[in-house]
């Protein structure tokens, strides 16, 4: 067992804390039980992560015990959970749909969890932020890094088809909707392109995918690579808000127009902060680097040149590497460079 990495597990005896508990063996780590707020109180500073079961959770907001990260409120009743998550800092895990995700919370914390995720981020629709999380990913690849992209946006089409390899053999989502807890190296039974590893939605089953099997494979997929990239797409559904939350960097690429950098706040709104912003110039662009950091409130990390050809290339299914200015290839290896 690894005792530098304590679990407390706030829960009267029963099958939540026995559902817990098996989680957090299964991860090798020590689980510390605590059967009243007094004892979860002695441990709130020293343990890496703390599940509160429902049923304490009142008597430990009434505490007012300090902010930290890493909390999670277990249990049935959703309006439960959320009406005592804020007082207490917490995550909220529903159960039952939430028990794959109990893993993948634990996992999160691991020493080998390793690889930087990056999540991409497009500020407006059109934008290209498909098109340069896929050369992000190929960049990195290029480089000799073990590279992963994961397509996060239902309704993105496939990210296979922009890469050329929709008629490749191997899983898609529609074969690892079921991923839960801790998964092993499934690298090889994905598609590969140019080194790049691909988990790509499915254009012939329906458009959905839970947010416990993405963080799954994501902290799987972390394990095994050097760079995760997600395509974390627009769609506001709990898997692409789960993307942005499992990312180590966020990116957000914004068209340096009033309309581009409207939409972009939106975005921001919506998913909340913080975002590093890579500006995408296109003709007619009104704005400039600086106008658009004062606009978001957040630092512009690159600036994406005009680039007619990705487009074309996106539609003929064409790699955007092959096709690319070595401007926007130099940006891409640069913030590849930042991720590590």
């Amino acid at each position: 067992m690894n005792q530098e990495r304590l679990v407390l597990v706030v829960a009267a005896s029963g099958d939540l804390q026995d559902l817990i508990l098996s989680a957090v063996a299964a991860q090798q780590l020590h689980g510390q039980v605590a059967v009243s707020a007094a004892q979860a109180a002695a441990g709130w500073d020293q343990a890496e992560t703390i599940f509160i079961a429902e049923d304490f959770a009142e008597e430990l907001a009434s505490r007012a015990l300090p902010r930290r990260e890493r909390v999670y409120l277990v249990g049935a009743d959703e309006t439960r959970l959320a009406t005592w998550s804020t007082p207490l800092g917490a995550k909220v895990i529903v159960l039952p749909d939430g028990v794959a995700w109990l893993g993948a919370v634990l996992d999160e914390g691991s020493d080998k969890a390793g690889a930087p995720v990056v999540a991409l981020l497009g500020g407006s629709g059109g934008v290209g932020a498909s098109t340069f999380a896929a050369a992000l990913a190929l960049s990195a690849a290029k480089k000799g890094r073990r590279a992963a992209l994961v397509d996060v946006d239902p309704l993105g089409g496939g990210i296979d088809l922009l890469l050329g390899v929709e008629r490749a053999e191997g899983w898609r989502w529609p074969s690892l909707r079921t991923a839960e807890g801790y998964i092993g190296d499934i690298r090889e039974y994905l598609p590969h392109i140019e080194g790049v590893a691909v988990v790509s939605m499915a254009r012939e089953s329906p458009a959905d995918l839970a947010k416990e099997p993405l963080a799954a494979i994501v902290q799987a997929m972390r394990r095994t690579h050097d760079l995760v990239v997600l395509d974390a797409g627009r769609s506001l559904s709990g898997a692409s808000r789960e993307a942005v939350r499992l990312a180590t960097k966020r990116l957000l690429l914004v068209a340096a127009t009033v309309r581009g950098i409207a939409a972009a706040d939106q975005v921001i709104r919506a998913y909340g902060g913080p975002v590093e912003v890579v500006v995408r110039r296109p003709a007619g662009a009104s704005a400039d680097s600086g106008t658009v950091k004062d606009l978001l409130g957040f630092p512009v990390v690159a600036a994406l040149p005009e680039d007619k050809t990705l487009a074309m290339a996106a539609e003929r299914g064409e790699l955007a590497w092959m096709s690319a200015r070595r401007s926007y290839l130099r940006a891409c290896a640069a913030l590849v460079a930042k991720a590590a």
